[in-house]
C-alpha cells in the first residue's frame, strides 16, 4: 500500500459524486445554514503497542462501511489484548463495546462491551480482550463503539499477529530518526540516507531520503514541534513495516508572529537481528495560512511553504481571489485590501488535533465579480452540524455578509 493510497482514493471516490449529482440538487430546496460552526466535540481513542503509543482513531457518528476503513493496523501482543487511552474532551461515555471481525466484515468472530471503566482528567485506560480465535496470518477489522445516551461514536482499525514484524522496534527507530532532524547535528544520520542527484534540496516543502542531510536537519529554517507525533501505523510484516508520523512544527516569523506548518513523515522501515534499515522516507510540510503575517509582498499573495499546485480562482477583474491551503479556503479582495477566511474547520484558540485532522479537501467551483462563491467541503467533516460524517458539503458565500450558505449535504459510508 503506497502512503496516503486509501486517503486519496476516499477523497477522489466522494468528490467524483459531486458530478453525477449536482445537476439533481439544483432543483431542491435549500437549507439556510448561517450560524456559527459548534466546536470539535468527538472523543479520540489511541492505541498502545507496547508502552508506545500509536494510531489515533478519530470517531464517527454513523456506522461506516468496515471494508474501507483500512487506514491503520494494529498488532497484537502476547497477552491478547489491546490496551487504549480515550481522550473524552468532556464527552460523556456510558458504555464502551467492541466488535471484531472478517477483513471483508461478513463473520463476526468476536464482540462484548467494557464491563467498567473510570474517567479521569478526561481520559479513560482500558483494555480489549482479544480471543485466541485469530489466525495468525490473517487481518481483522476491530470497531470500537462508545456510546452516550441514543448517540453512538465508532473508531475503526485493523488487527493482526505482530509476530516477527518488530512493530514495536521499527516506530522506536522512526521515532528516532525524528529527533535526529531535529539536533544540533543530523550529520548523524548519514549511516541511513542515501543523498544523491535526484534529492531536491531547494525547497524544505518535500524533503526524502535522497535529500542532502542538510535538508534532512530542516536548514536554516529554526523550527519547534509544538505537538508530539503519535505513530500511525499503515502496514507491518517480517519483511518491512511502513509508519507515518503527523505533527505541527511553529517558526517564529519575521514579524514576530508564529507561523504553523502541517508535517507528515513516511517511514518504511526493515528490522534486523544486526541493524534497523531506514528503506524510504519522504518528508513533507504545509504552512497553516492565519492571515495575520506578512502575506503581501509586491502584487504576490506569500502563502509560504507548501506545495505548488495551489486551488485557486480569480473573478473576470482579477481583483478578487480566492485560495485553498491546508483544507481552508481564503478570499482577498486586491481593491479593498480585505481578507476573509471564507472556511475552516480550525478555531482560533491553538491547534485542536480534532480540528486540524486533514481528511477532507476543498474545490472551489465558481466565483462571480462581487466575490460570492460556490464551493465542496469534502470528505470527513471535523465540526458542526455535520461532525464525524463522512460527505460532500455544497456550500454558498456571501461575501458582503461574509457568511456562508449550505446549500445542501450528502452522506458518504466510506
Amino acid at each position: 500500500m503506497k502512503k496516503g493510497l486509501i486517503k486519496a482514493v476516499v477523497l477522489t471516490v466522494v468528490f467524483c459524486i459531486t458530478v453525477i449529482v449536482a445537476g439533481r440538487l439544483t432543483n431542491k430546496d435549500q437549507l439556510d445554514l448561517t450560524t456559527d460552526m459548534e466546536e470539535a466535540s468527538l472523543p479520540v481513542v489511541i492505541l498502545y503497542d507496547g508502552d508506545e503509543q500509536i494510531n489515533e482513531l478519530h470517531g464517527y457518528t454513523v456506522p461506516m462501511d468496515a471494508t474501507g476503513m483500512r487506514d491503520t493496523i494494529t498488532p497484537l501482543s502476547d497477552s491478547k489484548e489491546i490496551p487504549l487511552l480515550v481522550r473524552t474532551y468532556g464527552y460523556r461515555i456510558d458504555s464502551i463495546s467492541y466488535e471484531i471481525r472478517s477483513i471483508d466484515s461478513e463473520r463476526l468472530v468476536s464482540d462484548g462491551s467494557i464491563a467498567s471503566f473510570q474517567e479521569k482528567d478526561q481520559q479513560i485506560r482500558t483494555s480489549i480482550p482479544v480471543q485466541s480465535l485469530l489466525e495468525e496470518s490473517n487481518e481483522y477489522i476491530l470497531t470500537f463503539k462508545l456510546k452516550q445516551d441514543e448517540n453512538t461514536c465508532y473508531y475503526y482499525t485493523r488487527i493482526a499477529d505482530a509476530q516477527d514484524c518488530y512493530v514495536a522496534e521499527s516506530v522506536k527507530f522512526a521515532k528516532e530518526i525524528n529527533d535526529l532532524t531535529f539536533s544540533e547535528t543530523p550529520d548523524a544520520l548519514s549511516t541511513y540516507w542515501e543523498p544523491d542527484l535526484t534529492g531536491d534540496n531547494s525547497t524544505l516543502q518535500k524533503v526524502t531520503i535522497n535529500s542532502s542531510l542538510t535538508q534532512a536537519g530542516w536548514a536554516d529554517l529554526n523550527c519547534d514541534r509544538l505537538t508530539a507525533p503519535i505513530p500511525s501505523i499503515k502496514e507491518m510484516s517480517d519483511s518491512y513495516n511502513v509508519i507515518l508520523l503527523n505533527y505541527v512544527v511553529t517558526v517564529n516569523g519575521d514579524d514576530g508572529q508564529l507561523e504553523y506548518y502541517n508535517v507528515e513523515e513516511y517511514y518504511r522501515i526493515r528490522y534486523t537481528s544486526q541493524r534497523m534499515y531506514l528503506l524510504n522516507f519522504e518528508r513533507t510540510m504545509n504552512q497553516i495560512f492565519v492571515g495575520v503575517n506578512q502575506f503581501l509582498y509586491d502584487s504576490y499573495l506569500q502563502l509560504g511553504i507548501r506545495s505548488q499546485d495551489v486551488e485557486y480562482m480569480q473573478n473576470e477583474a482579477g481583483t478578487i481571489t480566492c485560495f485553498v491551503q491546508e483544507g481552508d479556503l481564503w478570499s482577498y479582495n486586491a481593491t479593498t485590501g480585505r481578507l476573509a477566511e471564507v472556511f475552516s474547520f480550525r478555531g482560533h484558540e491553538g491547534i485542536d488535533i480534532r480540528e486540524n485532522y486533514m481528511q477532507h479537501d476543498i474545490r472551489i467551483l465558481s466565483m462571480d465579480e462581487a466575490g460570492n462563491i460556490d464551493y465542496v467541503v469534502y470528505g470527513y467533516m471535523n465540526r458542526g452540524r455535520h461532525e464525524g460524517k463522512v460527505g460532500i458539503s455544497f456550500l454558498h458565500y456571501n461575501s458582503q455578509a461574509n457568511t456562508n450558505e449550505e446549500k445542501r449535504f450528502m452522506i458518504f459510508d466510506k
